[in-house]
């Protein structure tokens, strides 16, 4: 288990219960729009999206719901190495699979050979797969549209977690796919600037923008919120490999 899922090795900490503030928030939104899909994305690299949506998948599974990860950063993706499960097939190879299609009688079977069971009960992956020569263009196929049609009678919760906006053309194609898409941001990192820029090309496509989560607050923003919530729990500032992992 990678210490990057926080809120499974230490639940009481307030990180765990700034992803549980994220989820309530997440939830409202799909009960009162029936929302199911949400595509997490972020301006630039480095801002935390991947460590946000692992974290968030487990607080969704907390609260007993079927959880499913697509990792749609077909270039750089890591939930796999976040879960440990095996990366040889996943949503690049679903998207080149010419048996999934809307004839495919064991459709279900077929899909279903590309999503992973984690160690976390209720949490489910599709890895990103083998690096392939177009990401891009794969997600203009008709598979992908199945692929998401078919997981979506079978989970409550989808998460995507697509890489930054800013960078790649991927994401662009994605936006429209999901009932929402929530923005990462980095805290004294993330230019203004790009963030106007995200989302125009957000909307631009059709993109439903439901919030932004600002990540990485400084450690003296941080004491302070320890501080008030040490009053009802045990207080836990995390420190893992050399890095202090903050989220608000």
């Amino acid at each position: 288990m990678r210490k990057d899922l926080i809120i499974h090795e230490a639940p009481k900490s307030p990180i765990s219960e700034a992803i549980r503030t994220l989820r309530t928030s997440i939830t409202y939104k799909m009960s009162k729009n029936n929302y199911k899909s949400f595509l997490i994305t972020s301006s630039s690299t480095e801002d935390g999206k991947s460590l946000i949506i692992s974290n968030l998948a487990i607080a969704f599974s907390q609260s007993k719901q079927k959880v499913l990860i697509i990792d749609s950063d077909l270039r750089k993706g890591r939930q796999h190495d976040i879960f440990k499960v095996d990366n040889v097939e996943g949503l690049a190879q679903a998207l080149d699979n010419k048996n999934i299609n809307k004839d495919n009688e064991n459709l279900d079977a077929e899909v279903g050979k590309y999503i992973k069971q984690t160690q976390i009960d209720n949490v489910y992956i599709i890895p990103a797969g083998a690096v392939p020569h177009n990401p891009s263009e794969l997600f203009e196929n008709s598979q992908f549209d199945l692929i998401l049609d078919n997981v979506k009678n079978k989970f409550d919760v989808i998460l995507f977690d697509a890489p930054p906006i800013n960078i790649v053309t991927d994401s662009m194609i994605l936006c429209n796919k999901a009932d929402g898409v929530v923005l990462v941001c980095a805290i004294e990192k993330t230019k203004s600037e790009a963030l106007v820029e995200t989302k125009k090309k957000i909307e631009n496509m059709g993109g439903n923008i439901i919030g932004v989560v600002v990540n990485k607050m400084p450690m003296d923003k941080m004491k302070e919120y320890a501080k008030d919530y040490g009053r009802y729990t045990d207080n836990q500032i995390i420190k893992y490999d050399d890095k202090k992992y903050k989220i608000s």
